[in-house]
């Protein structure tokens, strides 16, 4: 289904399954939501109503260049989205940079929130970076003291663009080629991509949302894991939720995708536990 906001943004929806309702909130800056759906989604849809929504400026929803990105707007999408929906409580399961829509908007709109699931989630996209660039120098054997400055976005530039010259950059993400395959065969159907190009100039991205979230009580699963090296493997550990419980697991970034019973497990037993 389709809701348009207030500025004419066409934002698209999937609802499958039964249950309490419950949003993905997709990362990137940029991505879409429908690798979740199809490789681990429809086996939460069992228990639950899941909303799939591709962010505006992604995959299937409108948004051009000129659109605005910021996280204040994406935030209140999802409670456009909440109010068109008629829910009057629902659960967020966040993944990557998606972790910091789903913090905002904790912090706004918490009395609407039944529980967050954070999933390899960060809340400060420079140490996401930072951790890329010493993996990324590892992986490449480069002496890190040549590639770190204070303008850690030129940095990262400069590792990431010898870790895919060297068709290294899907190991800050994946443990197996065949996985990174598989999403990039579900990616080349993504039809907008606007919104990734906002990815390392939009300031309100790079805020740093640790203090943020101690001002959360709402009752919150993160998921980590210890070789992600694509947010950092101790980025959590800066997490403030005042209500939260962290399950680590022995995997990289798209642990949605690697280790789908793990996380389908650990979400059904967080969420009986409520």
């Amino acid at each position: 289904m389709i809701i348009e906001t207030n500025d004419n943004i066409k934002l698209f929806l999937d609802i499958k399954g039964k249950g309490p309702p419950c949003i993905f909130i997709h990362g990137g800056p940029g991505f879409w939501s429908k690798e979740f759906e199809v490789i681990c989604g429809k086996y939460l849809e069992i228990n639950m109503k899941m909303i799939y929504l591709d962010q505006r400026g992604c995959g299937r929803s409108s948004g051009d260049k000129n659109t605005n990105y910021d996280i204040d707007i994406l935030v209140e999408d999802l409670e456009l989205i909440r109010k068109s929906l008629h829910i009057e409580k629902w659960i967020i399961i966040a993944h990557s940079f998606g972790g910091i829509i789903a913090t905002e908007y904790a912090k706004r709109y918490e009395d609407y929130l039944e529980s967050m699931i954070l999933l390899n989630c960060t809340l400060n996209m420079n140490d996401s970076l930072l951790s890329q660039i010493e993996y990324g120098c590892r992986l490449l054997k480069l002496d890190i003291n040549d590639y770190i400055s204070d303008d850690v976005i030129n940095s990262w530039k400069r590792v990431a663009y010898e870790l895919i010259k060297n068709d290294l950059y899907y190991k800050l993400q994946f443990k197996e080629y065949e996985n990174y395959q598989l999403i990039c065969n579900i990616d080349k159907n993504m039809e907008n991509t606007n919104m990734s190009q906002q990815a390392l100039v939009n300031k309100s991205y790079f805020k740093n949302y640790y203090n943020i979230s101690k001002y959360i009580n709402t009752k919150t699963l993160i998921v980590t894991g210890k070789y992600d090296y694509a947010i950092g493997p101790k980025n959590h550990e800066n997490f403030k939720f005042q209500n939260a419980t962290v399950k680590t697991l022995h995997s990289k970034h798209n642990t949605y995708v690697e280790d789908v019973n793990d996380i389908v497990e650990l979400i059904n037993n967080f969420l009986n536990n409520i």
